[in-house]
């Protein structure tokens, strides 16, 4: 076997106690040129128990937004949460991305290669045997797809965002997938083959009692959107129901069904009369969840950020004062902005006036990228002293309690 050529560069926020880690290949087997891998492990995971694969889809544009993924603050929220790992990656065609969306095709073989000297970098070796959750987007999707035909018993779930090209197929139907597509793909020249061939492959696993969701999204096409609102609660509610930490098998107890026809809800299969009028959620929570995205294109977010923000610390510089803090985003609806107080009076508020833009890309990617967060406060007497704290709004408008003060 020819020897793979790398690269391994490891990175070490400034701020942050987690770390990233990058490892680029260039497999001579494969029909792609190079791809690059990038992991974030979270702070004081001892062990890691998953890794959650973020997978671009075609394009130039894709391959450089793809770079971007395993910095974003909600889907790290979302793997702090169950002590994953969060992976995203970099594919460089020789011609287009059919060179890497077929994983048999040298892709598959150069992902556990990418895992596998990450794990040797980070000192994290099971992340060589850990279970995966992979979300792709367009030909990304396709891969992903594949990818639960090909190693099912890896995949604890798969979402599926317009998953270009898809075929009907019985292998893996025991791996729960949520396949979200944009209404106006169903009338667009392009898109509406991917709708189409995507819904047909859904459908054939309903009728075999797949565990499968479909979601259509109201206002968008092709692009990603919104989806991340039910793509990352679907992902939250399988691992809940997991049977053990070691087995990528699933609680199907409180599986819930809609008929299409009338749009009811029934935790009861043999309520709906024709099979291919159903879809199928893993609990009432995620369904009603369901409901509201067909209709509006949003999932609703009632409560607040859980946590603060938290090792804030101050610095004089002449006449600003710099304020640093971590802080993790709501897994529900992320980061809008942060709001801070200074001796108990509102800062700055508002977008306008932040220093922060949490907004995400065509691909779901992040528009900016943060490996830390701070403010400087120019408008302080350096004869007065000052008390600092600091929340999170998240997307929903919910305000965080504040964090603890921290005195100048």
């Amino acid at each position: 076997m020819k020897k793979i050529f790398l690269l391994i560069s490891v990175l070490f926020p400034v701020i942050l106690s987690a770390q990233d880690y990058s490892v680029k290949l260039q497999p001579p087997d494969s029909k792609f040129k190079e791809v690059e891998y990038f992991m974030w492990i979270p702070e004081n995971v001892k062990t890691i128990k998953g890794i959650i694969v973020h997978q671009h889809g075609c394009g130039e544009t894709a391959y450089k937004s793809g770079r971007n993924a395993f910095h974003d603050v909600q889907w790290r929220a979302l793997a702090k949460k169950w002590d994953f790992a969060l992976m995203g990656s970099s594919y460089t065609s020789r011609t287009d991305c059919f060179n890497w969306i077929h994983p048999e095709e040298g892709s598959y073989n150069a992902f556990i290669n990418g895992i596998a000297e990450i794990a040797k970098q980070s000192d994290h070796k099971e992340l060589e045997n850990v279970p995966w959750v992979i979300w792709g987007h367009s030909g990304g999707g396709h891969w992903a797809y594949d990818m639960v035909l090909q190693h099912p018993e890896r995949i604890i779930c798969a979402v599926l965002k317009s998953p270009a090209w898809s075929d009907t197929s019985s292998m893996g139907l025991q791996v729960p997938l949520l396949c979200l597509l944009g209404m106006r793909e169903s009338i667009n020249t392009f898109s509406s083959f991917v709708y189409s061939t995507a819904v047909e492959a859904m459908k054939f696993r309903i009728s075999k009692n797949a565990p499968v969701c479909i979601a259509p999204d109201p206002s968008s096409g092709h692009e990603s959107a919104n989806t991340r609102l039910l793509a990352i609660p679907f992902i939250d509610e399988i691992l809940k129901l997991r049977l053990t930490d070691s087995t990528v098998g699933i609680n199907r107890s409180k599986e819930y069904f809609i008929d299409l026809e009338n749009f009811n809800l029934t935790g009861n299969k043999t309520d709906i009369t024709y099979a291919n009028n159903l879809t199928w959620f893993p609990d009432k929570i995620f369904a009603e969840k369901w409901l509201e995205f067909i209709n509006t294109g949003n999932v609703s977010d009632t409560s607040p950020p859980e946590k603060p923000p938290y090792s804030v610390t101050l610095k004089r510089e002449g006449s600003k004062i710099i304020i640093n803090w971590q802080a993790d985003a709501d897994p529900g609806s992320g980061i809008r902005e942060f709001r801070i107080y200074r001796n108990g009076k509102l800062l700055n508020q508002g977008h306008d006036n932040s220093n922060w833009n949490f907004s995400i890309d065509y691909h779901d990617n992040p528009i900016e990228i943060y490996d830390k967060f701070e403010f400087a406060d120019s408008t302080v007497n350096i004869k007065k002293k000052y008390s600092y704290q600091i929340s999170i709004v998240n997307n929903a408008g919910l305000e965080s309690a504040k964090s603890m003060a921290v005195f100048d």
